[in-house]
């Protein structure tokens, strides 16, 4: 399921730290996390971004938070998820700055994300830490 995961979505990530500098890694590493390596994916979404103002598109779906409690949201739907990781970064860009400036520094990036309310768990920086370890 990795490797596959890490095949699919290595070249997008990799085109889009040479246009924005954000660590490759850290996108894989993200979006493996929030999708399971891509077992779950609702709506093209790898990064569970909740529906845009900006964008068109929704889907409906049931998720689950750390603590167990099942909840239905309204998350972003998109044409493909290539297009959910460009969206991705924008919306870090313009809403989480500080984590956008130390996107080169996974440690930082993670824990200014979790800091700034993007994930719920308290654990969320480092999950997503112990599997960029794991992603050469």
């Amino acid at each position: 399921m990795k490797e596959k995961f890490l095949e699919r979505f290595g070249e997008t990530a990799f085109l889009l730290e040479r246009l924005t500098g954000i660590d490759r890694k850290i996108l894989l590493a993200q979006s493996a996390l929030e999708t399971g390596w891509g077992k779950h994916v609702v709506g093209n979404n790898l990064f569970g971004i909740k529906k845009l103002s900006w964008l068109e598109g929704a889907v409906t779906a049931q998720t689950k938070e750390f603590d167990g409690v099942k909840t239905i949201d309204t998350f972003q739907s998109f044409v493909s998820p290539e297009n959910s990781m460009i969206a991705y970064l924008i919306l870090i860009k313009e809403c989480y700055n500080k984590a956008w400036a130390k996107r080169k520094n996974p440690r930082l990036y993670f824990q200014l994300l979790q800091e700034m309310g993007y994930a719920t768990d308290p654990m969320y920086a480092k999950k997503c830490l112990d599997v960029y370890t794991c992603i050469e």
